[in-house]
């Protein structure tokens, strides 16, 4: 059929437009959702159970669906560094850890240091209270805070009222001078019945590391040290002299006092069990724990009558001390997802996940603006008080420290040393666990 020519360029000019709408069409990409944020597939690894972190992230993807692919693996604490070195010789290592500085030196050549060029050291100060400073080394800054978990002090108030004793004692001399003495029993063989308090040994107190470092740094110790990746172990030392008040030294002392038969605070030794078995049991007056034990606790034993505090301080004391457990994401540098990784943090470590995660886990936040606004918590209300005035420092390896400190206890306890050349001794071989 002959077409005339005004059907003719009907047809042309429509056979353009076809072709050049599918050209459009195959061009075309939708705008991008500004709600939605694609950081790729990013594995995070923790210490801390999961369930918490899997709460918190099921309400981030559901906020924001670029964050599908983001998953949390737990690691029980004995494993996490095995798994980790093993992961990175395997090449298939994790995109993002979350761990306490306790882990920080040990793994410190395997993590990315965000410089301060990124974040000004002014600005971190300002924004996390000043124990989350721990991850602000010479080279950058080795970790996003989020939570701290501070030691404190649980008491059984049934037996704190058979004595006669109605509240925590605030100072250590009320615990020397009372709170010991009223609330341990011994029988006539002097064999501990109900002990007042778990210190002296290492083997059977499950925080004796916190505990020797909370009395360390409540003695003003300079702990450790750090220019341009060395380390200054300066445990027996107060900040800016090099001899004193040997603060290591005091905190061993005052530590074995309680071991120590011929004393009148005897009220441990190695033969009893675990610490926190026996106030489990009601079998000790004071356990000192970190404020995420609390829920455990109550969880294990729901008949035991007991209460948090926070733990006590020298009656002349300026200012408050305790220790604490710091946790905070990093970035390992085998990561192969790094910017996903950078995205993850950020979101994570912004104060209303940080908050999320620092209530799940019983810790209190590492940001000085989540603290103002406080806790009504049972447990919650003693972390968060806590919180400002904690610190934590950069041990070696905790395997190792705790085999020094063993040393150290023991040579103490069977009179082997003197207590001053056992301190100085476990800080030399500190110092040498650092290379």
């Amino acid at each position: 059929m002959k077409l005339r020519p005004f059907e003719l360029v009907l047809v042309v000019v429509f056979g353009v437009l076809m072709f050049v709408a599918l050209i459009l069409l195959r061009a075309y990409e939708p705008a991008p959702d500004e709600n939605v944020t694609e950081v790729g597939a990013v594995a995070i690894w923790g210490d801390v159970p999961a369930e918490v972190f899997d709460s918190v992230l099921r309400e981030v993807r559901t906020a924001d669906p670029g964050f599908n692919a983001v998953t949390y693996k737990y690691f029980p604490p004995e494993d996490f560094d095995t798994a980790f070195v093993n992961a990175l010789a395997d090449q298939t290592p994790p995109d993002l850890l979350f761990m306490s500085q306790e882990r920080l030196v040990k793994h410190r050549v395997r993590l990315q240091p965000l410089s301060y060029e990124t974040f000004p050291l002014r600005d971190f100060r300002t924004t996390y209270i000043d124990g989350a400073e721990v991850f602000a080394l010479a080279d950058g800054l080795y970790g996003m805070p989020v939570a701290v978990d501070p030691l404190v002090l649980f008491w059984n108030r049934d037996i704190f009222a058979r004595g006669g004793l109605i509240v925590a004692p605030k100072t250590w001399e009320e615990v020397v001078a009372n709170t010991v003495p009223t609330l341990t029993v011994r029988d006539f063989s002097r064999n501990i019945q109900t002990a007042g308090i778990a210190m002296g040994e290492y083997r059977n107190i499950k925080n004796a590391f916190p505990i020797i470092s909370l009395l360390a740094i409540q003695g003003g110790s300079a702990l450790v040290t750090e220019a341009r990746g060395t380390y200054q172990v300066s445990l027996n030392q107060l900040p800016g002299e090099v001899t004193a008040a040997q603060p290591f030294t005091n905190a061993a002392a005052f530590f074995t006092n309680f071991s120590n038969t011929g004393n009148t605070l005897y009220s441990w030794n190695r033969a009893l069990r675990l610490d926190r078995d026996m106030f489990l049991s009601e079998d000790l007056a004071m356990y000192f724990g970190f404020a995420s034990e609390g829920r455990d606790l109550a969880a294990k034993n729901p008949n035991l009558s007991f209460d948090i505090a926070e733990v006590p301080q020298g009656e002349t004391a300026s200012v408050r001390r305790t220790y604490g457990k710091f946790y905070a994401f990093t970035i390992p540098k085998a990561s192969i997802n790094k910017n996903g990784a950078y995205a993850v943090m950020l979101r994570l470590a912004a104060p209303e996940t940080a908050k999320q995660l620092s209530d799940g886990y019983n810790f209190a936040p590492a940001n000085r603006s989540l603290l103002i606004a406080g806790s009504n918590d049972v447990y919650g209300r003693i972390a968060y008080t806590s919180a400002p005035y904690a610190r934590g420092w950069l041990n070696p390896d905790a395997t190792v420290f705790g085999d020094i400190m063993t040393q150290m206890l023991d040579d103490i306890n069977a009179n082997r040393r003197d207590i001053s050349s056992a301190a100085n001794d476990a800080v030399n071989r500190a110092q040498q666990a650092y290379y």
